[in-house]
């Protein structure tokens, strides 16, 4: 097989691997200027929400959204049901449209880090209250 096939080969599993990959978790791809947002490091980086809070993976689904009215029928994501229990405590915005992500995200605080964390939103009509990892492989 000569260099050139090789790379063709390679270029079609990274898009495929993209085109598969389970979206809920990653941040998206696109994300929007606004000056309300915080403007320094994280500006452009997607895994960081308008605010600065970071990225977490979870069941949470990235709905588009234009104002907090497009995202007030939903919940948090399923693994974040007890997160008060569990040394969280809850920012006070719940599900918003978040300016930089133009996505129904979610905040809570990490008082162990102490740093803001946001993930995707859950559908009311999905929520369910357990711990399901979709985004980690299978553990053994």
């Amino acid at each position: 097989m000569d260099r050139a096939t090789l790379y063709v080969l390679l270029a079609c599993l990274v898009a495929f691997s993209i085109q598969t990959r389970d979206a809920r978790c990653f941040p998206p791809i696109d994300i929007f200027s606004n000056h309300g947002c915080v403007q320094d490091y994280t500006t452009h980086n997607p895994n960081f929400d308008c605010l600065g809070g970071h990225f977490v993976r979870t069941a949470g689904i990235g709905m588009p959204c234009e104002t907090d009215q497009d995202c007030i029928h939903n919940m948090e994501p399923n693994e974040w049901c007890n997160s008060e229990r569990n040394g969280y405590q809850w920012t006070t915005a719940g599900c918003h449209c978040d300016l930089k992500l133009k996505s129904c995200i979610v905040q809570r605080f990490d008082k162990s880090y102490n740093e803001i964390q946001w993930a995707f939103c859950t559908p009311r009509n999905r929520f369910k209250c357990e711990v399901i990892d979709h985004c980690s492989p299978p553990k053994k």
